[in-house]
């Protein structure tokens, strides 16, 4: 921004357009997907009964990973969208 602000401009001009906002809530998905995993298999190596359980510790991951997203992906997407079709 110091260098050229033109050229700042012109990029977060590139990043509000609606791919740009669907790769953003692409990757916020991986990663707390990634993250709820990650606790699940330290569950499974850790927790003596964890191997037992390692299926419904896969749908508990899955569901609040859901609980999660999908309030993010409304407020995102509405917003992404909002601003492509000339909102704020």
């Amino acid at each position: 921004m110091r260098v050229s602000p033109e050229a700042y401009t012109a990029v977060i001009g590139a990043y509000k357009n609606p791919i740009m906002g669907l790769g953003e809530a692409a990757l916020v998905a991986a990663i707390v997907f990634h993250a709820f995993n990650g606790l699940r298999i330290i569950a499974v190596d850790f927790w003596k009964k964890g191997p037992k359980y390692q299926r419904q510790l896969l749908w508990g991951v899955l569901a609040l990973w859901a609980v999660t997203m999908i309030p993010f992906l409304i407020r995102h997407l509405t917003i992404v969208f909002s601003n492509f079709f000339g909102g704020n």
